[in-house]
């Protein structure tokens, strides 16, 4: 057996921290869309509630003055919806936050006028949520008909407003599962077409209304070689920034993953930055809730913590704490036989 101890390990803790670190705050689970993968699965309507603006607002303060952070990300369920969001944005823009993101269904941003307006309150960056180019899977995948319709008015009014506003940027991020990853390479081709230079592929995490679901869970064995075709493609003919997440080390090719500047390109973790998240009374037992049900946490952190978890193999592996192991759920639903030691010299 190899000594690992020998092994020349390029992959720092996280290379993001070299770039700054960020912070994501959750308003509320409150949507009009039920994903058939949503992790938070059907949530309770004490759940659903928009945190206060006055708590919000509190904590956009923390972030900023205490720990000097600048960037800044609205999640939900569905954070377009916030009742208070233009509010907010003009507050994060008073207290110097510079990078305003939304991670973002799409659906109010069907609305010109409404997404003029919040670019011109201050947001910058739209993370929109696509999982397919068909109309038919994507409706499926989200359980709204007419889902697709109105992302790609999104999409068309965000780059419409970058004519403008040229530091307006767009992304869009894609959970493979079952229903989808067998069109990776026309999902990437389809969406160039409209712009869209800069795309995440993140692994399905089987929670909430996935969990247990092999319907539409599926192996990472039966998924690498589609990624791999994609890759391909991307590097001779699509030429798009690609990532991938939430893949095991292991699972990649030998020879991908042998090579550090494909490694570096696509493995979303290497570039993803230290991500700050506060959550609000919609998980009162989580493991870091305060007395107010209130959670702040280092998703990073949490997802290796609590999220996933180190098989057999992995006690032999020099990767295994910048990897981070396998989600918990996957390995009840499939065993550790995919798993093995990554030695890279």
């Amino acid at each position: 057996m190899a000594d690992n101890t020998s092994l020349k390990i390029d992959a720092p803790k996280s290379i993001a921290e070299k770039i700054g670190e960020r912070v994501d705050i959750n308003l509320g689970h409150a949507c009009m869309h039920k994903c058939i993968f949503c992790v938070q699965g059907d949530s309770t309507p004490e759940q659903r509630k928009w945190v206060e603006r006055e708590k919000l607002f509190t904590e956009m303060e923390y972030y900023a003055r205490e720990l000097g952070v600048k960037s800044l990300g609205l999640l939900g369920g569905e954070p377009s919806i916030y009742p208070w969001l233009g509010e907010t944005l003009d507050y994060a823009r008073e207290l110097g936050y510079n990078d305003i993101t939304i991670n973002t269904n799409g659906y109010r941003f069907d609305d010109w006028e409404f997404t003029r307006d919040m670019v011109e309150r201050g947001l910058n960056r739209f993370c929109i949520s696509i999982h397919s180019e068909n109309p038919t899977v994507e409706d499926f995948l989200t359980g709204r008909k007419g889902a697709l319709k109105s992302k790609l008015t999104a999409i068309r009014n965000i780059t419409h407003i970058r004519k403008k506003h040229p530091s307006v940027r767009i992304s869009i991020n894609s959970v493979l599962n079952r229903k989808n990853y067998k069109t990776m390479d026309r999902y990437v081709a389809f969406y160039k077409q409209l712009g869209i230079d800069d795309i995440r592929f993140n692994f399905i995490r089987p929670e909430g209304r996935s969990l247990n679901n092999p319907e539409i869970v599926p192996r990472y064995a039966e998924v690498m070689p589609k990624i791999m075709e994609t890759v391909s493609r991307n590097e001779n003919e699509f030429k798009v920034h690609m990532s991938l997440g939430e893949i095991p080390y292991c699972v990649y090719p030998a020879d991908f993953f042998a090579d550090k500047r494909l490694r570096m390109l696509y493995i979303g973790e290497y570039r993803d930055r230290r991500t700050h998240v506060s959550t609000f009374g919609n998980n009162p037992d989580g493991k870091f809730a305060d007395n107010d049900g209130k959670q702040r946490f280092v998703w990073q952190e949490l997802r290796m913590d609590a999220l996933k978890q180190f098989v057999g193999e992995c006690a032999y592996c020099p990767w295994q704490t910048v990897c981070g192991g396998v989600w918990i759920h996957y390995v009840e639903m499939y065993g550790e036989g995919e798993f093995k030691r990554l030695l890279v010299e």
